[in-house]
């Protein structure tokens, strides 16, 4: 599968409470970083386990796992484990301890939007970083756009909160679209060998798994499935970590109606799907 040269769609965003310290236009140990900047021109990554591919071949990995852990079949292998604002949460014990201790968790729950709203959402970074008081920054380095494909090469970094540094990683983020209708929101994790450098301060950490599965209900509602897994590494403790994690997640799924229903307002929203290819 080719990449377009002519896709481009970068943008850059920094949290509110860190913007005296950050620019979006400047992220030196990303623009100065020349083995991830061959990375982006020869769309070459390394996946969190050590898988090589294109960015379109690590999509294919991540959607057909999130289809396998999703499934029916599947369910009983998770266990309750919360529920906040309607959305319920579980844990998959086995890929939980194969991760380190780090949750492997899945989310439901339905939400008043279309399956589209709710994937532009996810790629609206000025919007997240505004809602969202973890956000330090983040950046899409480059976008590999085609007919079947949109798969983004991006950066992000998080404050976990005080007394911890801050977490930042690189991944891929894209979406697919079935035939039903469902669509999905994929992100993996590209760690590289020399191509991921953390912002200076920050600690590296890793999304081995993480699919939004967004399908229609009808009457502009959706259900709304998600699987994740984010190793933040360093000194903060696998059941802190797994408390911090579901806490954000949940809080972000419970702000999405809204944040959309603003955007739609102001016709932001459109724009953004326009450029997503996400329109009908």
């Amino acid at each position: 599968m080719t990449t377009s040269d002519d896709s481009e769609f970068t943008t850059a965003a920094v949290g509110q409470k860190y913007r005296k310290w950050y620019s979006e236009d400047s992220a030196p140990w990303l623009d100065n970083n020349e083995s991830l900047q061959t990375a982006i021109k020869k769309n070459h990554w390394v996946r969190w386990d050590g898988v090589e591919g294109t960015a379109e071949s690590h999509m294919d990995w991540i959607y057909t796992n999130a289809k396998s852990l999703m499934s029916q079949e599947r369910r009983n292998e998770y266990r309750p484990y919360g529920e906040k604002n309607g959305i319920k949460y579980f844990i998959h014990d086995e890929l939980t301890k194969e991760g380190r201790g780090y949750g492997f968790f899945l989310l439901e729950g339905e939400l008043e939007l279309e399956p589209r709203d709710m994937v532009a959402a996810m790629f609206n970074f000025s919007q997240t970083a505004e809602s969202d008081p973890t956000v330090v920054y983040m950046k899409v380095m480059k976008t590999y756009k085609n007919p079947q494909d949109f798969v983004c090469a991006a950066y992000w970094c998080n404050n976990p909160g005080f007394p911890f540094v801050y977490r930042d990683g690189f991944d891929l983020s894209g979406y697919r679209k079935d035939d039903d209708g469902t669509m999905w929101q994929l992100a993996v994790s590209a760690r590289g060998k020399d191509e991921f450098v953390s912002m200076p301060g920050a600690l590296k950490a890793v999304d081995r798994y993480w699919a939004y599965k967004l399908t229609p209900l009808g009457n502009g509602k959706s259900k709304v499935t998600l699987i994740c897994q984010t190793q933040l590494n360093g000194y903060i403790p696998p059941f802190l970590s797994n408390y911090f994690v579901c806490k954000v997640l949940i809080d972000y799924m419970s702000t999405t109606e809204e944040n959309i229903s603003k955007n739609k307002q102001n016709g932001s929203h459109q724009a953004l799907l326009k450029t997503l290819d996400l329109l009908e």
